[in-house]
């Protein structure tokens, strides 16, 4: 019997082509859209789960809170917190401190230069908290030496090739000799720690080049242990926190504390705000995945409502065939498990074709998001598991309601050719079906234009600096910097050259407290470290006293006393705001403390406010001292209209000059504030897409509807044709009941889309302000995309010989 019933289904979907084709295609889009979404969320919520001791791995993120500017998180501690761990905290298996690092320059050989990223300092303790799985050498005692360093397979391969690296040396950044002791595997994509290569990490200013035995500054660097078996994070909490108040809230009278919190290995990857959760792989937001799960299960909705509206309203035309099998003896019970096996077949062909379709699309899909997505989460047992049990919900959903309202139809009603309809109740249903369908193509398509609006004013905001011709370049040694400067004065396009610590709008400022003599309460800000022509080549508008000269230099400073460390600062305005300075002018000439190396700044120079950040966040208090050491960029503007390929290549000459043993590589200014925002660009891209297809699901739900509209309705528009009915007024007629039910769904998009908008536009301390026009815009584009899926099969009907649409059967 099961044999017949599918041989029969089979015939029937053949013969029905039209009806196949779309249920098909509509299934398949809607399945294919929830794969792909669901291998998205497997590998974002997989970071980090490699680890044996995962469950126990712990990162201690600083938390510090104040009244003047609330709570501020990061990802980094102070260095020393990992050997007071050590020595002070019981219930801890392993403490280490790791230090990711920019992309540095290798040299292998003479000339052999290569550009490294994913190189980690780290201490030989996190080889007792991470799995990092050695193929060669021991990597415990090299990371307890200095100049030592791991290299993982690829990266061996990448610098030495099929030579065995172990014992041969490399310089690291220009001066330093490293000897590789080790060679590891790979590590998995999914890692926030995505380390090509380990240093051994001492925590001693002559390694590392400055103090790290202070508290109150951070540079990075961050702590991760692992808890012994059956010790709980809470069981810790008090203890670190007796850390921190020994070591950092030392002040009694201060309002500002300090905390470590520990955050789970899990976690690190979905909290971004712990200053966006590492300097390497930014976290997502959590947010995000909800969304895309909303939208997987949403697109796959549309696909089931496509192929309900379309089984229903091919319920006249299988009228007959029911009425013939139950005159023959078959049950309703039968008859639906027909049916509910037709949607079985549908959905487990739409299923193969979805696999094929997700599987194609993950090579774009990994080169537009930057992962590495793949099909093998869905070959774990878990994974078919989920995988089958979607396809049996799918069936289930879509083909009971069809399958029982077929089944119903009264044999001899439907033999006469008296069966009319499929009832008010399923008319209804249709009816709100395609109004919900519309509904959240609409919500997403007003949503998809506010988002790029959004996105635009990222790109296009003035950020209260110069941006245009700006390239960023690395300069490593600052000995040398006479040398850069002399070659390239003698090219005409360059118009300004600066040494720096990073640009205005950073992702590299370091922070420490700022506070007046005669009010101890901290506020955090930002330090950027340039020369005197930084100002200038950025092009900051002066609001009062004036900016850098060359004696204003701070070199030298850290040997005077403490109360007579007295550098030249400028400042922004919301700086002097903060501390209640008055007005620029009287702001000129005053001092102030910060915590870092116990500086009193004295102001020289207050310039209008510029975006400190992205444009996510609000301007921030920054400060700008001249001090040579800190500086290891060099920024180069290029005057308008330069030959630019010319240019670069000359300074690129002219840089090699002065670094002959570093890698050279560069960036335009523009592109790095454009990475700011990387992640909302990726996953906007990823939700137009959705959104398409969500959309073009519900033209082809549409359509499916129309053409069965126009094929009940045959006989009637010969006869209004005969009778002198034109074209227009055919497709007007056959357009408007559609056409209602897509303007009832427009009513409701409307404010659905507005409170979701202006949700999401709550995470942005720059935003816009939502347009009606943007509204309307929307709605009338929803409209059209209905009238013109309509009027395809309407125009088609009006056009009709009308003989031809009154011919019996």
């Amino acid at each position: 019997m099961l044999t017949k019933n599918f041989l029969f289904i089979i015939r029937r979907l053949i013969r029905q082509k039209k009806y196949t084709l779309l249920n098909l295609l509509g299934l398949t889009l809607g399945l294919a859209t929830c794969l792909v979404i669901g291998l998205f969320l497997s590998y974002e919520l997989s970071f980090d789960n490699y680890h044996q001791k995962a469950d126990r791995i712990y990162r201690i993120n600083e938390v510090k809170t104040a009244p003047s500017y609330g709570i501020k998180y990061k990802y980094a501690a102070p260095a020393p917190l990992a050997d007071a761990l050590r020595q002070e905290v019981s219930g801890i298996e392993a403490v280490a401190s790791v230090f990711p690092q920019e992309a540095q320059t290798i040299e292998v050989k003479a000339g052999k230069l290569f550009k490294q990223e994913g190189i980690l300092l780290a201490e030989a303790d996190i080889l007792n908290v991470f799995d990092f799985q050695m193929i060669e050498g021991d990597a415990q005692q090299a990371l307890g030496q200095p100049w030592q360093t791991i290299l993982t397979e690829s990266t061996a391969e990448k610098f030495f090739g099929e030579e065995n690296p172990i014992g041969k040396t490399l310089i690291y950044d220009g001066s330093k000799t490293l000897t590789v002791a080790g060679i590891m595997k790979d590590l998995p994509n999914h890692t926030h720690l995505r380390a090509s290569m380990l240093i051994s990490y001492l925590v001693t200013p002559e390694y590392m080049g400055f103090n790290l035995n202070q508290w109150t500054f951070t540079f990075g660097a961050s702590t991760y242990l692992a808890l012994e078996e059956n010790i709980t994070p809470e069981v810790l909490k008090a203890p670190i926190q007796a850390v921190y108040d020994k070591y950092v809230n030392t002040n009694p009278e201060s309002l500002e504390k300090a905390r470590g919190e520990l955050q789970p290995l899990s976690k690190i990857h979905l909290e971004p705000k712990y200053a966006g959760g590492g300097q390497w792989v930014q976290a997502i937001n959590p947010r995000w995945l909800w969304f895309f799960a909303a939208v997987g299960f949403i697109v796959l909705l549309l696909a089931a409502i496509n192929f309900v509206n379309l089984s229903t309203a091919q319920a006249l035309t299988r009228a007959k065939e029911v009425a013939i099998r139950k005159t023959i003896g078959a049950a309703r019970t039968h008859l639906m498990m027909q049916f509910v096996m037709e949607a079985f077949l549908l959905v487990t062909i739409a299923s193969i074709l979805a696999i094929l379709t997700a599987g194609s699309s993950l090579g774009y899909l990994n080169q537009s998001l930057v992962k590495s997505i793949s099909l093998e989460s869905l070959l774990h047992p878990l994974g078919i598991g989920i995988f089958i049990f979607g396809i049996v919900i799918t069936a289930l959903l879509t083909g009971i309601y069809p399958a029982w309202l077929i089944s119903k139809f009264k044999p001899v009603i439907a033999l006469k050719g008296q069966w009319t309809s499929t009832g008010k109740n399923s008319n209804f249903l249709s009816k709100a079906l395609v109004t919900l369908q519309f509904t959240i193509s609409g919500t997403m398509l007003i949503a998809l234009f506010f988002i790029a609006q959004q996105l635009t004013l990222f790109y296009n905001q003035s950020m209260g600096f110069d941006r245009d011709n700006i390239i960023l370049v690395k300069a490593p040694d600052a000995a040398k910097y006479d040398v850069l400067a002399t070659e390239l004065s003698q090219l005409n396009a360059v118009k300004h050259l600066s040494f720096m610590s990073t640009p205005p709008s950073g992702i590299r400022h370091n922070r420490t407290d700022m506070f007046l003599a005669e009010d101890p309460s901290p506020h955090l800000v930002n330090m950027v470290f340039g020369d005197d022509a930084y100002p200038d080549l950025f092009d900051f508008q002066l609001a009062a006293g004036r900016y850098f000269e060359a004696r204003d230099t701070t070199a030298g400073l850290l040997s005077l006393p403490r109360d007579q460390r007295f550098p030249k600062a400028i400042v922004n305005e919301r700086l002097i705001k903060t501390l209640g300075l008055g007005t620029p002018e009287e702001a000129v000439g005053k001092r102030f403390k910060i915590d870092w190396n116990s500086w009193q700044p004295e102001i020289v120079g207050v310039v209008q406010n510029f975006a400190t950040s992205s444009l996510h966040e609000a301007v921030e208090p920054i400060v700008i001292f001249q001090q040579n050491g800190f500086y290891d960029s060099a920024c180069i503007k290029i005057k308008a209209n330069s030959n630019m390929p010319q240019t670069l290549s000359n300074i690129q000459a002219a840089w090699q000059k002065a670094f002959p043993h570093q890698f050279y590589d560069y960036e335009f200014l523009d592109d790095r504030l454009a990475s700011h925002y990387e992640s909302e660009s990726q996953l906007f891209g990823f939700f137009k897409l959705f959104a398409g297809i969500a959309i073009l699901i519900s033209c082809l739900g549409l359509w499916g509807l129309a053409t069965h509209a126009a094929v009940q309705r045959t006989k009637e528009i010969g006869i209004r044709k005969v009778l002198g009915a034109s074209v227009s007024g055919i497709v007007q007629l056959m357009s408007k009941d559609f056409l209602k039910l897509v303007g009832l769904s427009v009513l409701f998009s409307v404010p659905l889309a507005w409170y979701f908008t202006d949700q999401w536009l709550e995470g942005f301390a720059y935003r816009i302000e939502m347009q009606w026009w943007v509204f309307t815009l929307a709605s009338l584009l929803v409209l059209l995309l209905a009238f013109l899926t309509v009027s395809m099969e309407s125009v088609k009907a009006a056009l009709a010989n009308p003989l031809d649409c009154m011919r019996e059967e």
